[in-house]
């Protein structure tokens, strides 16, 4: 039996180069790079699957489903308060899936292949020619010890007092991040018949 595993998307972040929420950006089949991420967690079969939304994102389109929905009032604390916020909610002794929603791309195999080099200790990172990519997976005992603090201002640096374990990634998709409009028009001019897309059913 493998250990349990949780998710949490963080969608609080400004879009201020994108100039509108990246969450509500259309992945390549349609449906949003929040409802594409959830969706991928939850029929990998991920429990909890958080999200993590400004207060601007409380939205009925996002509320829907069964993940958890959290918002952060606190935006101007960045990413690492969204992550602080969303594990609140991830059970004791849980690994967790940690990705932004402005990353989309995910497939069964690759969180497969973070999973089967994943440690409780340790967390896991997806790497494309030296590149580390997402989502990243922290083990249970790692989530656990980050779950017990007070707050967390630096979850980059959090991660440096733990071992990182690469799990090798085959392309490049795993780097994808949409930041501005160029980015979001390179990624819809990418060749959908390559795009790995397991979660559109």
């Amino acid at each position: 039996m493998r250990e349990s595993i949780s998710a949490i998307i963080t969608a609080a972040g400004a879009s201020g180069r994108m100039g509108s929420a990246k969450a509500l950006l259309r992945h390549a089949g349609g449906v949003s790079f929040a409802r594409y991420l959830l969706n991928c967690f939850g029929l990998y079969g991920c429990n909890p699957v958080i999200l993590v939304v400004s207060e601007e994102l409380d939205i009925p389109e996002l509320r829907s489903g069964s993940h958890q929905l959290v918002v952060n009032h606190h935006t101007e604390l960045g990413r690492s308060h969204s992550i602080h916020l969303g594990l609140q909610y991830v059970p004791e002794g849980s690994a967790c899936f940690i990705h932004n929603v402005d990353n989309p791309f995910l497939s069964p195999e690759l969180l497969d292949e973070l999973i089967r080099k994943s440690h409780p200790d340790c967390y896991a990172v997806p790497v494309y020619h030296k590149h580390g990519g997402h989502p990243i997976l922290p083990g249970s005992h790692v989530m656990d010890f980050m779950r017990n603090l007070d707050q967390i201002t630096d979850f980059r640096e959090l991660l440096n007092g733990f071992t990182r374990i690469e799990a090798p990634w085959h392309n490049e998709q795993i780097l994808w991040n949409v930041n501005t409009p160029e980015d979001y028009e390179s990624y819809l001019q990418y060749p959908k018949s390559k795009v790995e897309d397991d979660a559109q059913r």
